[in-house]
């Protein structure tokens, strides 16, 4: 599976854009989109909202949140919501490592 770095440079050249045309298209330095696509930055979910906005990003976004090793908001929300919710999660793992083989 391909890190939020990794979506983000394919996309941005799909899109026949520099680092440099993205970062004024989302008001970063290029030199951060660099480090960010290379996985040595963690962005915000605020960036990450507008480079999947910019880059017209078709996935589903928590999921991109989540390749960048961070709990979407969302997430977080459901959780404070309805704290059993965790309880679930290992076995809602367990079940998906069965459908990935």
């Amino acid at each position: 599976m391909e890190n939020g770095g990794e979506i983000i440079r394919k996309l941005r050249l799909e899109k026949g854009l520099s680092l440099k045309d993205m970062g004024e298209q989302v008001d970063v330095n290029y030199v951060y989109l660099s480090r960010l696509e290379r996985g040595l930055e963690i962005p915000s979910e605020t960036l990450i909202k507008s480079l999947a906005e910019n880059l017209v990003y078709e996935g589903n976004i928590d999921e991109l949140i989540a390749s960048f090793g961070k709990i979407p908001t969302s997430i977080k929300q459901m959780i404070v919501d309805d704290p059993s919710v965790v309880i679930e999660l290992p076995a809602f793992f367990k079940s998906r490592k069965k459908c990935e083989r």
